[in-house]
């Protein structure tokens, strides 16, 4: 049943994957994808069986996670670009972005140990060397959810505010059911699309 759940999952984020692709917002499209693999990866676990091949593909989660996870700060500082903040401050996310995909290589790349794991009828792999919480995840989130704040005060849009608010919720939520998690994700992915296109709606409308 929770493998069914991560399926499911899997297919929302192609969804919103392909309205990304719609609104050309490429960024949002790479990250969609690494999600889907994820999602679909641990779906399928169980079914490929522990050894090499499911190892290999788990690693590849890994990877996913690390170099484009932080892109959605990249995202937001378009956000605030099209919303007409300052250059310097998006110069400054972007910066930031590229900071945690550094050490979101040393934590999930470098430092990777896979060990089997299983929950309810799921199998997947992670990381034995993991310590603490995600940190380029968790400030991702956080910059979103200060965006988030700019937009609904600048336009009435709350929902990017609302999408990473249960993105972090559900993060927390997902170290006890880790599927949770996976769902903050979808949540947050289609709070993303859904605010690119109305902030460009508003910019191109006046």
């Amino acid at each position: 049943m929770v493998s069914l759940i991560f399926a499911v999952l899997a297919v929302g984020m192609v969804g919103a994957g392909v309205v990304a692709v719609r609104l050309r917002a490429w960024l949002v499209v790479v990250v969609a994808g690494a999600l889907v693999y994820d999602n679909t990866v641990i779906a399928a676990g169980r079914f490929v069986g522990e050894g090499d091949a499911l190892e290999g593909l788990n690693a590849g989660r890994f990877v996913g996670h690390a170099l484009f996870t932080p892109l959605l700060i990249v995202v937001g500082a378009g956000l605030t670009g099209l919303a007409g903040l300052a250059r310097g401050g998006r110069r400054t996310l972007t910066a930031l972005a590229a900071v945690l995909v550094g050490i979101g290589i040393w934590a999930d790349v470098v430092r990777l140990r896979l060990v089997p794991e299983r929950y309810a009828d799921t199998l997947r792999y992670v990381n034995d060397n993991a310590a603490g919480p995600p940190v380029p995840a968790v400030v991702a989130i956080l910059v979103l959810i200060g965006v988030g704040v700019v937009l609904w005060r600048r336009d009435g849009w709350p929902w990017l505010l609302a999408g990473a608010v249960a993105m972090f919720a559900a993060a927390a939520a997902g170290f006890a059911v880790p599927w949770l998690g996976n769902l903050g994700e979808l949540v947050l992915l289609a709070a993303v699309v859904s605010s690119l296109r109305q902030t460009r709606e508003r910019v191109a409308t006046g």
